[in-house]
């Protein structure tokens, strides 16, 4: 039997397994939700990087993908999804969908009582989050990927139970915080201080706010193209 590994000799190179290893274990995994774990698994990130990169696909880099856009760093990426606390049913808004992993990755733990509103306000990334999320669709059925400026969020489906944001910005918008179900919706969103602020909703406008520090993420851009 003629079997194909990732071994060079004499050269590390980093695969699917190591890459959840680095994710789920050691003294302070970055993802802790047995649901999130098995997402990791059974969606894999590389049928999500362009062709060029997929020898890249299980590094723990920020990979540049053209016009100035990068996939965020599985480290950072997951860490926020951690936040984020998913689970079953949940309803889901998700700005910047990039290639669509994110998307999918919350699309198959909302499972088909949830729902996600993935929005993209660059033409030819939405396009690709559609192709590539049409290989998981049977096992996250209830993606939607819109072409818009998500900045104001998605009012017309609010509340949500969560929202993810996967670039930093300037400061919160209150129309974000405001689309959050009351009585527990939560918000993950970068800001350019090299913080993650985890906001969750307890009152009409009553919010608690946790910083979770040092973390970078490129910056936000507004307006479609």
């Amino acid at each position: 039997m003629n079997i194909k590994t990732n071994f060079v000799p004499g050269v590390f190179v980093w695969n699917k397994e190591y890459l959840v290893q680095v994710l789920t274990t050691g003294k302070n995994p970055v993802v802790t939700s047995p649901m999130l774990i098995d997402a990791i698994n059974k969606i894999d990130r590389k049928d999500f990087v362009p062709e060029m990169l997929k020898h890249l696909a299980y590094h723990d880099t920020e990979l540049s993908i053209g016009h100035g856009e990068n996939l965020t760093k599985p480290t950072v990426l997951f860490k926020m999804l951690n936040l984020l606390n998913l689970s079953v049913g949940q309803k889901v808004l998700d700005i910047g969908s990039g290639t669509g992993y994110c998307a999918t990755i919350m699309g198959y733990i909302v499972g088909k009582t949830g729902s996600v509103f993935s929005l993209d306000r660059l033409q030819w990334l939405w396009e690709q989050s559609r192709l590539n999320y049409s290989k998981y669709k049977d096992i996250a059925p209830n993606v939607h990927f819109m072409y818009r400026d998500g900045m104001e969020g998605l009012l017309t489906q609010s509340p949500f139970d969560r929202i993810h944001v996967s670039f930093a910005v300037d400061s919160v918008p209150e129309s974000l915080k405001k689309q959050l179900k009351v009585n527990g919706g939560i918000l993950v969103i970068p800001t350019k201080d090299y913080n993650i602020r985890v906001i969750e909703r307890h009152g009409i406008e009553d919010y608690m706010e946790e910083i979770v520090p040092g973390i970078y993420i490129d910056h936000g851009k507004q307006g479609l193209a």
